[in-house]
C-alpha cells in the first residue's frame, strides 16, 4: 500500500527535518513572538531556571514575580508526572519600602519621608510585614507548584548555604519562616518554634498560595543601610485604628558579606537544587533579565498589566484596609474619621449623654463636602475651603477644632 516502508520513512524524515527548522527559527514571527518562544510557552517542559533581575524598580521586580505567578498552566504541570517544577527569582531593588498586601501605607510607613528622600513606597501581593529594601538587601523568591513547595525547606536550603560558605555565620530558622543570626556559642535553638534570646533578624519572609502555584519569597540583609530603617517605617498616622496587619518589630542585623559573593554562591547553589527532579534532563538556567526585556521570559501582555497595578496609587494606598481616625474635639466628645480604598467616606460620632443636633447635622454636610476625597497629602483642604465659603453663621469651637484636626490629618497624608 501507499504507507509501506520507504514511502513512511520518507514522511517521517521530512516531519522531523521540518520540526527542527521551526525549533531553530528565532526569528519566525507567530502572533507576536517568535516561533521558538510561542512553542516553549506552551511547553510542559522547560528546565527550572533561575532569574536574576538587573532592574532596581522596584515596580517592575514585583510585576515580574507576579507574572510567574500568574502561569498556572506552567506550573500545575507536575502533578501528573511527579515531577517539581520551580523557578528563583532574585533581585536588587533601588532604595524603597515595600508593605504587605493587607497592611495600611500611612500606617507601616511615613509616605512623605519616602517621597522626600527620592524612594518608592510599593505593595507587594504577599502578606507578611513592612521591609525596607536597597542595594544592601536581597530578595530571593522560590516560585513552585503549590503542591510541592515547602517553606520550611525553602528557609533551611538558604541556611545550609549561608553556614557552609560562611562558617562564621550562625543561621537559625524560626517559625514565621525567618533567618536569625544566633549569638555566639549557640548552635542550635533548644526550641525551634522560640527565637532565642539575642538573635538578630536579617530575613523575613512572606508568601501567597493560588489554587495551582506557591510564591514564598524573603529578604537577606547583607549591607543595608540599618538607620534608615526607623526613619521611614515610622508611621504618618500613628493614632489610627484599624484592622490592617501590623508589622513586628525585630532586632535587626546584616550578614555583613560581600554582595557580589553572595549573588554567585546563591546562584550557584539555587541552580544545583532548582535541577534536581527537574522536568527535563537538562539542568537548571540562570537568566539575567534587563530591564525592558522581561516580555522575553514571561508573557508580555501580563507583565505591562501587573507594572501598571503595581505602580498605581490605588494598589499602594487603595488598597489599604479601611481605617478610622479618631478626632478628640473636647474633653467630652469624639468623632472618628472614616475611610476606605484610600478615601474619605464618612463621620462616626461617639455616643454621649449630652447630643448636639446642630453639630451632627454640620457633620453630615461636611461629610457630603468630602466624600470620596483622596487620602493624598492636603487633598482635603480644597472640598473644606469650599464647604465653609458656602456655610452660614460663624463656627462653634468645636467646628473650628474640626477643621483644625482635620488640616493636620490631610497633612500628614
Amino acid at each position: 500500500g501507499p504507507f509501506n516502508g520507504p514511502y513512511l520513512t520518507r514522511c517521517m524524515q521530512d516531519t522531523g527535518r521540518l520540526l527542527r527548522e521551526v525549533f531553530s527559527a528565532s526569528k519566525v514571527v507567530v502572533s507576536g513572538c517568535t516561533a521558538r518562544r510561542c512553542l516553549s510557552s506552551l511547553s510542559t517542559s522547560r528546565a527550572n531556571t533561575v532569574f536574576w533581575l538587573n532592574s532596581g524598580d522596584i515596580f517592575r521586580n514585583l510585576a515580574f514575580e507576579a507574572t510567574l505567578f500568574a502561569d498556572k498552566q506552567h506550573y500545575q504541570n507536575d502533578s501528573a508526572g511527579g515531577r517539581r517544577l520551580a523557578d528563583a527569582v532574585l533581585w536588587k531593588s533601588d532604595p524603597c519600602v515595600v508593605i504587605g498586601l493587607h497592611q495600611n501605607a500611612w500606617l507601616e510607613a511615613n509616605p512623605q519621608e519616602v517621597q522626600r528622600r527620592g524612594w518608592r513606597l510599593a505593595r507587594r501581593m504577599s502578606g507578611g510585614g513592612a521591609v525596607f529594601h536597597d542595594f544592601g538587601n536581597l530578595n530571593v523568591s522560590f516560585v513552585e507548584s503549590r503542591s510541592t513547595l515547602e517553606r520550611r525547606k525553602c528557609m533551611e536550603f538558604l541556611q545550609r548555604v549561608l553556614m557552609r560558605h560562611w562558617a562564621h555565620l550562625n543561621v537559625f530558622v524560626g517559625p514565621r519562616y525567618d533567618l536569625w543570626l544566633l549569638p555566639a556559642g549557640l548552635r542550635d535553638a533548644d526550641n525551634p518554634k522560640e527565637v532565642p534570646a539575642g538573635a538578630l533578624k536579617f530575613s523575613g519572609s512572606a508568601s501567597r498560595f493560588s489554587s495551582a502555584v506557591a510564591l514564598h519569597h524573603c529578604t537577606m540583609l547583607f549591607n543595608s543601610d540599618l538607620q534608615n530603617l526607623s526613619a521611614v517605617l515610622t508611621p504618618a498616622l500613628a493614632h489610627m485604628e484599624t484592622k490592617a496587619s501590623r508589622s513586628v518589630r525585630s532586632h535587626v542585623a546584616n550578614l555583613k558579606i560581600p554582595g557580589e559573593e553572595l549573588k554567585t554562591v546563591l546562584v550557584d547553589a539555587l541552580r544545583s537544587w532548582l535541577s534536581m527532579d527537574s522536568p527535563t534532563e537538562e539542568t537548571s538556567k540562570v537568566i539575567y533579565v534587563n530591564p525592558g526585556d522581561e516580555a522575553r521570559w514571561v508573557d508580555g501582555a501580563e507583565f505591562a498589566k501587573n507594572l501598571q497595578t503595581f505602580s498605581s496609587w490605588e494598589w499602594v494606598f487603595g488598597t489599604s484596609p479601611k481605617f478610622t481616625i479618631p478626632l478628640r474635639i473636647a474633653a467630652d466628645r469624639t468623632i472618628h474619621v472614616q475611610c476606605q480604598k484610600g478615601r474619605f467616606v464618612g463621620f462616626q460620632e461617639e455616643e454621649t449623654d449630652v447630643s448636639d443636633a446642630a453639630l451632627s447635622s454640620w457633620l453630615r454636610q461636611l461629610a457630603h463636602a468630602l466624600s470620596e476625597s483622596p487620602c493624598k497629602r492636603n487633598a482635603w483642604l480644597v472640598p473644606i475651603y469650599a464647604f465653609l465659603s458656602t456655610s452660614a453663621g460663624h463656627l462653634s469651637t468645636q467646628q473650628i477644632e474640626i477643621i483644625s484636626q482635620l488640616r493636620r490629618v490631610s497633612a500628614s497624608f
